[in-house]
């Protein structure tokens, strides 16, 4: 993790021993690092309730760099004042600091999570939350996304535990290389500290080194490895051995630098986003920032004084950043499916209750651990000190438990209504928008929308729903174990079927929306006698647009478009269905509808230069998804929306490549949904697998209106 897995804190973390800890007199405790804790825990918390800065994230880069800096500070004191370092004793300060805080928030989640949420997605909880526990986090989430469908899953309620452990991943090293450097047998603290700042240094230089390649080369693995990473911290390391030095420039000169480091931490902030690649060399912003305000933030004059990160507000968000940390991301996650994201309530709940769980965490978990012998059976407890401590824990915990109970009491209290009355009204709404339309002169509904219809009245969520909620969750990565996903020469002919020697044949082109129709077009056009071919791309778009992936150009994509269409025009088929989604990652200030709009145009007159007839198939509307709405406090009502905002000017935009160029549009709106209301099952059938990606049941349910719309004239 983060913000306090470090060894100081806003009141000495651990009671003072009878043993001296450095000269007579001199502290190391200072103020403008807890409020650059406070700087860096509030642009994360920021980032994950509210979406902005989107660079928020660079607080974790922060925390980093604050960490190896106050670290490897404790360990070089450790050696010079004692000319050893011990391991049980900094491992065991290690687990004071961390663990109780940490464990109690993976409990706490997990209880939430079994009360919440549906059985597929409380078992993946539970899963990431051992992993969570073992420190171990960053290798699960890297592994899972390595998995394409994972970038629409639920977010895990503990997926902020990475950090936390590249951090003792980290630090299952380091103390052992820092002693190893001290070891090389020179005269002279000076010349060991040279040879300190070597070993360190060149660490540091190797793994930035790394992390520039591998966010090139591998950018979900690079963003959770330790490797990437270390540097951050090794640039934390290297301002504490180099202390001394730095603190030998003048006054002025160390403010302003001081000063030019917040902005630059700051700034990072707003100019970094999602689409940055990620460490990498952006990574340099946030981290040289931090290491230029560690060595002279607390220059007279600088960003640390009373006014600035060395004030109240800032030393108690600083103090209690490591809870605030590990309690805020599960708040978000679960206030996100219990309240509408994005709305005022969901910001002011997300913020007062992480606050008033760091808060009560921090004086009841956190400073009474530290004000105990525990792992530490030989140091002793100061008692004085540790009676207040012990006195405000109280305080704060039943002021905890009071208002937990008063809000538990108000939310059982709520009127339930009579078992029942739900479905009756459902019924009713349903017969009466029946009449209305009649009386209106509209023309009745297919079969198809009576049942959408119906199910946008559902108040229970249907107990024979196949695939299941609890299916859901990995469901996409199966539908495509068979290899059709992403093709090319090598499984061409596996992704195709019905009979090879056809004489009629339809082709698929486009991304993993494309590919999801394929299931719905083999149900109707294969028994009919036609062969079915995929050609479709994940996250590659039937456009001429550069596109990116996390931030770099999709040459993937490029060379695969290529490549189809030279398919095509080698093999040419009856029909050509396009299809697409709009959310394909473009270059910053993109014009998104221009684009999508002409360089559609350009592939489809490339596909009819193979004489085949193309029909342009719009993207499902989208609906709320299936893997993280549903809650056991809730029912389909509460995850009823109307199409995506990309949908109508998708269409437009498809409508007026198909007047330019004699292709067929296909709005599939009324497959979906009624009166702009997109249900996300139907009958017993999920309609997506993630909100966006038909389910294949689906997909074969509204196969015969998907047909008569390809070959209606």
């Amino acid at each position: 993790m983060v913000g306090a897995t470090t060894l100081t804190d806003a009141r000495p973390p651990e009671p003072r021993a009878a043993a001296p800890a450095g000269p007579a007199g001199k502290s190391h405790h200072r103020a403008d690092i807890q409020g650059l804790r406070a700087v860096a825990v509030g642009l994360v918390v920021a980032a994950h309730v509210t979406g902005w800065p989107a660079g928020g994230f660079v607080g974790v880069d922060v925390f980093f760099v604050i960490s190896g800096f106050l670290i490897t500070g404790l360990l070089v004191r450790e050696r010079a004042r004692t000319g050893r370092i011990s391991f049980r004793g900094f491992y065991a300060r290690r687990a004071r600091r961390l663990l109780p805080a940490a464990l109690t928030t993976l409990a706490a989640t997990t209880a939430v999570a079994y009360v919440v949420f549906l059985r597929g997605r409380f078992e993946e909880t539970v899963t990431d939350v051992v992993w969570a526990a073992l420190f171990g986090a960053n290798i699960n989430f890297a592994r899972q996304g390595t998995d394409y469908f994972a970038l629409t899953a639920a977010p895990s309620t503990v997926q902020h535990f990475w950090s936390l452990a590249v951090e003792e991943q980290f630090y299952l090293v380091w103390p052992a290389l820092v002693l190893l450097a001290f070891a090389v047998p020179l005269a002279g603290a000076g010349r060991r500290r040279v040879v300190l700042w070597v070993v360190l240094g060149a660490v540091t230089a190797a793994s930035f080194a790394w992390s520039v390649h591998a966010t090139s080369a591998s950018p979900t693995t690079a963003y959770f490895s330790t490797f990437t990473r270390a540097w951050e911290l090794g640039l934390g390391a290297l301002v504490a051995v180099s202390a001394a030095q730095l603190s030998r420039l003048p006054a002025p000169l160390r403010a302003a630098l001081a000063w030019a480091g917040l902005a630059v931490v700051l700034a990072s902030a707003f100019v970094l986003d999602e689409g940055t690649p990620f460490p990498g060399t952006a990574a340099a912003l946030p981290v040289v920032g931090t290491a230029a305000l560690l060595a002279w933030g607390a220059a007279p004059g600088g960003p640390g004084g009373r006014w600035a990160l060395g004030s109240a507000p800032a030393g108690f968000v600083g103090a209690i950043s490591y809870s605030l940390y590990l309690w805020h991301w599960p708040v978000v996650v679960v206030a996100g499916v219990l309240m509408a994201p994005g709305t005022p309530r969901f910001y002011a709940a997300a913020l007062a209750v992480s606050l008033a769980l760091a808060t009560v965490s921090y004086y009841c978990i956190e400073q009474p651990v530290l004000h105990t012998n525990w792992l530490l059976p030989h140091r002793p407890v100061d008692r004085r000190r540790a009676r207040p401590v012990f006195r405000r824990a109280g305080l704060v915990g039943v002021a905890a438990v009071v208002v937990t109970a008063a809000t538990a009491v108000t939310v059982v209290v709520l009127p339930q209504g009579e078992a029942g009355a739900g479905e009756a009204e459902a019924a009713r709404a349903a017969a009466e928008a029946d009449a209305a339309a009649a009386a209106g002169g509209l023309p009745p509904l297919t079969p198809l929308q009576r049942d959408i219809q119906a199910a946008t009245f559902a108040t229970e969520w249907p107990a024979d729903l196949d695939p299941s909620l609890d299916e859901l969750p990995g469901y996409l990565t199966k539908q495509w174990d068979e290899g059709c996903l992403h093709i090319s020469e090598e499984n061409v002919d596996t992704c195709r079927w019905g009979d090879a020697d056809a004489t009629q044949s339809i082709a698929v082109l486009g991304d993993s929306f494309a590919a999801a129709w394929v299931p719905g077009l083999r149900e109707e056009f294969v028994p009919a006698g036609w062969s079915v071919q995929s050609l479709t791309f994940g996250l590659c778009p039937n456009i001429t647009a550069l596109t990116l992936f996390e931030g770099e150009p999709f040459d993937g994509c490029v060379e695969h478009r290529e490549w189809a269409l030279e398919h095509i025009l080698e093999n040419p088929p009856t029909v050509v269905v396009m299809t697409h989604s709009w959310r394909a990652q473009l270059q910053r200030g993109a014009d998104r509808p221009s684009l999508y709009t002409e360089g559609l145009t350009e592939i489809v007159r490339r596909v009819q230069a193979s004489g085949a007839r193309v029909v342009v198939l719009g993207a499902p509307p989208g609906s709320e998804s299936l893997q993280t709405c549903p809650t056991s406090l809730n029912g389909p009502q509460d995850c009823l929306r109307g199409p995506a905002e990309t949908f109508a000017p998708q269409m437009a935009s498809e409508r007026a490549v198909a007047a330019a160029t004699g292709a067929r549009a296909i709005d599939p709106e009324p497959w979906f949904c009624v009166d702009d209301r997109c249900p996300t099952f139907v009958g017993s059938t999920p309609v997506y697998g993630d909100g966006q990606h038909l389910t294949a049941e689906y997909a074969q349910r509204i196969a015969p209106e998907l047909a008569a719309a390809i070959l209606q004239p």
